[in-house]
């Protein structure tokens, strides 16, 4: 089984989400592997995938396609001269899940972040499925628009989105406290719930992966 962990945007919270959903894993004693195919500002290693190993406690794996200079994927991939190719991407996602019960990629940037000229991260996803989809938002004002936008949108793409998750900034703002509520309200989907600035493995952190797991109909 694959889940695709994706966000509304870059520096948001995705790799905490898939470091908390490995630990989770590891503590019902679920074969897993985390993969994050594309990944830039990567000077020797990639610093996601070393969390990833670090929660999973499985070796490190380097992305497929990772780029020096901190920018777009598509601007990276330009200007080193090295495309990325989606089939690439979904053959090596295939030979990682072989073995394991559950294979969660993370995606780079925001679900419509461009690889090229003509694919996004939308793409990526669809090269995934049959997969459930993760989308990770910041817990600050905005954030209403952002992942109703980004759900319609996918929506549109025919992409289901599973479950949403809200993660912590480090500075709450007016609309922090009452953004989950106006979420359900809304019926913007179905929301886990919001991750806390706390280490994978600490109760409050994991206090959330229950209710995701059980929404996303993972096994164990």
């Amino acid at each position: 089984m694959r889940v695709v962990v994706v966000g509304t945007g870059t520096e948001i919270g995705k790799t905490h989400v898939v470091e908390c959903l490995l630990a989770h894993a590891r503590s019902r004693m679920i074969r897993v592997a985390a993969y994050k195919p594309i990944a830039t500002g990567v000077l020797a290693r990639c610093d996601d995938a070393e969390r990833h190993a670090a929660a999973s406690r499985t070796d490190y794996l380097h992305p497929t396609y990772a780029y020096r200079r901190p920018v777009s994927p598509h601007l990276a991939a330009r200007e080193e001269a090295r495309p990325i190719d989606l089939e690439v991407i979904r053959k090596r996602s295939e030979e990682l899940a072989y073995g394991v019960d559950l294979l969660i990629v993370e995606g780079a940037g925001g679900l419509f972040t461009p690889l090229s000229g003509t694919i996004t991260n939308v793409e990526l996803v669809q090269s995934m499925l049959p997969a459930v989809v993760v989308l990770v938002a910041p817990n600050r004002l905005g954030v209403l628009h952002d992942l109703g936008a980004t759900v319609e949108a996918a929506r549109a793409r025919g992409i289901k989105i599973s479950a949403l998750v809200l993660s912590s900034t480090g500075a709450p703002d007016e609309s922090t406290s009452s953004n989950a509520a106006e979420i359900k309200r809304l019926g913007l989907g179905p929301l886990a719930g919001i991750l806390p600035r706390a280490p994978a493995e600490d109760l409050q952190s994991q206090n959330v992966m229950p209710q995701l797991w059980n929404i996303l109909g993972l096994p164990g």
